[in-house]
This record gives structure tokens, sequence and C-alpha cells, in this order.
């Protein structure tokens, strides 16, 4: 018999030094983001429907539009903030 843990879609925002990712993840039904993030054991989460803006020095966004990205993984070390939309 396999054990199946239900999950829920999140919209988020991430942010780190290089880009700012919308998108959405998958997290425990009642669970929160925090613990989420802090229980990634292999330190990498997966953003499905990703929408990417990169940016350049200070922060800049060095394109105008998002590139749009089926699945984007994220190292977690790296992210300096994340928000839910």
């Amino acid at each position: 018999m396999q054990m199946q843990i239900q999950k829920q879609k999140v919209r988020v925002k991430i942010e780190t030094e290089s880009f700012v990712v919308e998108g959405t993840i998958y997290t425990m039904v009642g669970g929160r983001l925090s613990d989420y993030m802090t229980s990634q054991k292999d330190k990498f989460i997966s953003v499905t429907d990703a929408e990417v803006q990169y940016l350049g020095e200070g922060g800049k966004i060095l394109n105008e539009g998002k590139a749009k990205r089926e699945i984007v993984f994220i190292n977690v070390d790296k992210i300096e903030m994340i928000e839910y939309l």
C-alpha cells in the first residue's frame, strides 16, 4: 500500500540576487511556507508555471518582459525573499 501526502498549490514570488520568479510550488495541505523551505533536503525547490525576470547590477530588471518556463529549480540558499501571491 502506497501512502500519498496531500499537497496544495501555492503561488509565490521568489527573489534572489540575480532574478525574480513568480510561479507555483506544492506544499503539504495546511503546512506553513517556512516549514516547506526548511524541510528541503536537496536544497533546491521546484517552481512550475514560472515567469522569470533577470536582474542586473543594483537589482535592475535586464529585460522588459518575463521569460516563461514550465519549471525552474531554485537553490534555497540563494533565496533572499519569498512571498505569497
